[in-house]
């Protein structure tokens, strides 16, 4: 019994080591993330290309940069890029954007990246948008079809035209605003 619970411990005592010196920036990973991260906010789409495999992840980080710009993200709040415990980079970034500024609120962007041999090789995000950036989608969905079947036709999802889809977006959002609740 002894002997289980001493090789328990040093094995946590071994993954929290590991995960303290990733922590402390000695992963390398990390800085090719956070070099992701500095890519996309300041809209250098060459670095993006040369740091993530070809690809539908690519493809969809692309055109969320074309989206953000279009849409004036700021960063707020950009949090240090950590190894979690299934061994992908996750980094998170508060921003504000012309969706927030209308509609009340701010958003944090979390990226999850998995770097193999300094490249990654599947990236997604996520953001925590609040309801009412839902509930604004649906009204356009129902009350502006144009939108949903024009520049946002396969908005993340093989669309092709970002800014133009975020700009719609934004100016959708100035008249949901002004509705009757």
């Amino acid at each position: 019994m002894k002997i289980g619970m001493i090789l328990c411990f040093l094995a946590c005592a071994s993954a929290l080591s590991v995960a303290t010196e990733r922590q402390q920036g000695q992963d390398p990973r990390l800085g090719i993330a956070e070099g992701v991260i500095s890519a996309f906010y300041t809209w250098d789409s060459d670095s993006l290309e040369q740091s993530v495999v070809a690809g539908p992840d690519l493809d969809r980080v692309l055109y969320y940069q074309g989206w953000a710009r279009a849409a004036n993200y700021a960063v707020q709040t950009r949090y240090p890029c950590a190894v979690n415990l299934m061994d992908v980079v996750v980094c998170s970034v508060t921003v504000t954007d012309d969706f927030g500024r209308t509609l009340g609120y701010t958003a944090t962007d979390t990226f999850t990246l998995s770097i193999v041999d300094g490249r990654v090789v599947a990236l997604s995000s996520q953001g925590d948008d609040p309801p009412v950036f839902w509930a604004l989608i649906a009204w356009i969905t129902e009350h502006r079809p144009e939108v949903m079947q024009g520049p946002c036709e396969h908005y993340f999802s093989g669309g092709t035209t970002p800014g133009a889809c975020a700009k719609a977006v934004v100016d959708s959002a100035r008249i949901f605003v002004q509705l009757p609740r």
